[in-house]
Protein backbone atom coordinates (compact mmCIF):
# COMPACT_ATOMS: atom_id res chain seq x y z
CA UNK A 1 0.00 0.00 0.00
CA UNK A 2 1.57 3.15 -0.57
CA UNK A 3 2.09 6.04 2.07
CA UNK A 4 -0.85 8.45 0.47
CA UNK A 5 -3.75 5.89 0.55
CA UNK A 6 -2.65 4.54 4.11
CA UNK A 7 -2.78 8.12 5.24
CA UNK A 8 -6.44 8.25 4.04
CA UNK A 9 -7.13 5.46 5.68
CA UNK A 10 -5.49 6.24 9.03
CA UNK A 11 -7.04 9.94 8.74
CA UNK A 12 -10.61 8.69 8.13
CA UNK A 13 -10.08 6.08 11.50
CA UNK A 14 -8.77 8.98 13.24
CA UNK A 15 -11.28 11.53 12.37
CA UNK A 16 -14.35 9.21 12.78
CA UNK A 17 -13.19 7.67 16.29
CA UNK A 18 -12.61 11.61 17.08
CA UNK A 19 -16.76 12.18 15.89
CA UNK A 20 -17.71 9.33 17.65
CA UNK A 21 -16.68 10.41 20.71
CA UNK A 22 -17.90 13.83 20.12
CA UNK A 23 -21.53 11.94 19.58
CA UNK A 24 -21.26 10.12 22.92
CA UNK A 25 -20.16 13.26 24.65
CA UNK A 26 -23.11 15.32 23.23
CA UNK A 27 -26.11 12.22 23.75
CA UNK A 28 -24.73 11.95 27.53
CA UNK A 29 -25.07 16.23 27.77
CA UNK A 30 -28.11 16.12 25.75
CA UNK A 31 -30.17 12.64 28.02
CA UNK A 32 -28.14 12.62 31.44
CA UNK A 33 -28.39 9.15 32.72
CA UNK A 34 -31.08 7.57 30.26
CA UNK A 35 -28.99 6.79 27.59
CA UNK A 36 -25.83 5.49 29.25
CA UNK A 37 -25.25 1.93 27.73
CA UNK A 38 -24.94 3.70 24.65
CA UNK A 39 -22.55 6.31 25.68
CA UNK A 40 -20.32 3.42 26.88
CA UNK A 41 -20.42 1.44 23.62
CA UNK A 42 -20.04 4.99 21.72
CA UNK A 43 -16.97 5.95 24.06
CA UNK A 44 -15.35 2.16 23.16
CA UNK A 45 -15.99 2.79 19.36
CA UNK A 46 -14.31 6.03 19.01
CA UNK A 47 -11.54 4.75 21.37
CA UNK A 48 -10.99 2.01 19.79
CA UNK A 49 -11.13 3.48 16.10
CA UNK A 50 -8.70 6.50 17.03
CA UNK A 51 -6.08 3.57 18.64
CA UNK A 52 -5.98 1.83 15.82
CA UNK A 53 -5.56 5.25 13.87
CA UNK A 54 -2.23 5.34 15.40
CA UNK A 55 -1.15 1.64 15.05
CA UNK A 56 -2.17 1.89 11.60
CA UNK A 57 -0.11 4.84 11.17
CA UNK A 58 2.57 3.36 12.97
CA UNK A 59 2.73 0.77 10.67
CA UNK A 60 1.89 1.86 7.77
CA UNK A 61 3.30 5.59 7.41
CA UNK A 62 6.78 4.40 6.54
CA UNK A 63 9.22 5.03 3.31
CA UNK A 64 9.08 2.12 0.76
CA UNK A 65 12.56 2.39 0.12
CA UNK A 66 14.31 2.92 3.85
CA UNK A 67 10.96 2.16 5.82
CA UNK A 68 11.94 5.31 8.06
CA UNK A 69 9.10 6.42 9.85
CA UNK A 70 6.86 9.43 8.54
CA UNK A 71 4.75 9.75 11.92
CA UNK A 72 6.43 13.57 13.03
CA UNK A 73 7.50 13.02 16.37
CA UNK A 74 5.10 10.18 17.33
CA UNK A 75 2.13 11.60 15.89
CA UNK A 76 -0.30 11.76 12.98
CA UNK A 77 0.83 14.22 9.61
CA UNK A 78 -1.60 16.12 7.97
CA UNK A 79 -0.17 15.34 4.56
CA UNK A 80 3.06 13.76 3.70
CA UNK A 81 6.26 15.21 2.52
CA UNK A 82 7.14 14.89 -1.30
CA UNK A 83 10.58 12.98 -0.18
CA UNK A 84 11.72 10.61 2.94
CA UNK A 85 13.45 12.83 5.41
CA UNK A 86 15.94 9.85 6.08
CA UNK A 87 16.74 9.15 2.61
CA UNK A 88 15.93 11.88 0.43
CA UNK A 89 13.31 9.08 -1.69
CA UNK A 90 10.37 10.19 -3.35
CA UNK A 91 7.23 9.37 -1.67
CA UNK A 92 4.96 8.12 -4.33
Amino acid sequence: MDCRRALKIVHGLFYGGAGILLLAILTLSLFRAALVPLVIILSVLGIVSAAAAILLGCRWLRCPRCGASLLLGGRIPSSLPNFCPACGAPLA
